[in-house]
């Protein structure tokens, strides 16, 4: 049916991903990878992208908001054992997806991936991000993400 209605030209088909919502908000997942001293790929962070009512946009620069995880999928109506696996799972995710990027490109040092929760917890990455920014994670009441991405980021040169 595609072929009959491109006419021969190249398409990119996506399929449509329903969000989960936190709160009545949409929200998408961003999980921090960098890499060690020793160089070994490690998840930094994984914290949550909260839209604005009524948008679809979650990122921080576009009106959206950072959340913490576990308050995140909770307002989700997700139970602690499956916020439990999730997180493990993302990070496993972000892991893996990391070093099959070093496979093929050298050269980098961190890595942000953009993961959406469909609403049956079903996790579909969005983007991965080569130079995702670091700052806005200074903004949430626990610091301490913020604190371990950035001593990461001074080790490997990033920031001074």
């Amino acid at each position: 049916m595609l072929s009959r209605f491109s006419n021969k030209r190249p398409y990119l088909l996506q399929k449509g991903i329903q969000l989960a919502k936190t709160n009545g908000k949409l929200f998408d997942i961003r999980v921090m990878v960098q890499k060690t001293k020793k160089g070994e790929w490690i998840s930094t962070a994984v914290f949550a992208k909260i839209g604005s009512p009524g948008k679809i946009a979650t990122n921080y620069n576009q009106g959206g908001s950072l959340g913490l995880f576990q308050p995140t999928l909770t307002g989700a109506g997700f139970h602690s054992a499956s916020i439990q696996s999730t997180e493990k799972a993302l990070k496993q995710l972000g892991v893996s997806v990391a070093k099959n990027f070093d496979r093929h490109l050298k050269g980098f040092q961190e890595l942000g991936l953009d993961v959406a929760v469909e609403k049956k917890e079903k996790l579909w990455i969005l983007e991965v991000n080569t130079r995702p920014q670091i700052y806005p994670l200074k903004y949430l009441k626990d610091k301490k993400l913020y604190q371990r991405t950035l001593s990461y980021a001074k080790q490997y040169g990033r920031l001074k």
